[in-house]
């Protein structure tokens, strides 16, 4: 019996681990896409790059270009952007991959699932392990929320 309840209690807390990423990840309103990912020799090598621009701004992130000026309160707060990376996971005849935010401490606010592909040719395998691990992306149903700033009280 004591072993049921430990698996249960496991079972729901694993479950909510959606819900508390959903409520870190809300807070910020900018993401930031490097060029060249670390696992990659070139700038967008196999197009990795752009896909993942595209599938955070299909799942409703403002993507920033590094190339343009940034907006007035991001400058005031560097505090809303998320650096948006793509980790390799190494694994034996089959690409891995794992998209990971960071926030301004260089702090990991959220990781996906890890997107598995057995393709053997490099660019259908990357497109296909990104777009699996962005599925756990999705469901966070990304709607930014601004911080609600505490009012001084009058006594």
């Amino acid at each position: 019996m004591k072993n049921l309840t430990t698996l249960l209690f496991f079972f729901l807390i694993l479950s909510q681990k959606p819900v508390f990423g959903q409520n870190k990840i809300n807070n910020y309103k900018y993401v930031s896409v490097p060029d060249r990912f670390v696992f990659l020799k070139s700038a967008d090598q196999y197009q990795v790059n752009s896909l993942t621009k595209f599938l955070l701004k299909k799942n409703g992130f403002l993507v920033l270009d590094p190339s343009l000026d940034y907006p007035n309160d991001l400058s005031a707060n560097r505090c809303l952007l998320l650096d948006v990376n793509v980790e390799k996971i190494k694994g034996f005849l089959k690409t891995k991959l794992e998209v990971q935010f960071r926030n301004c401490k260089n702090e990991i606010i959220f990781k996906s699932e890890i997107g598995v592909s057995k393709l053997k040719d490099y660019k259908s395998a990357y497109h296909e392990a990104l777009r699996a691990a962005f599925e756990s992306i999705a469901e966070l149903n990304y709607r930014f929320k601004a911080p609600v700033l505490s009012q001084p009280r009058d006594t």
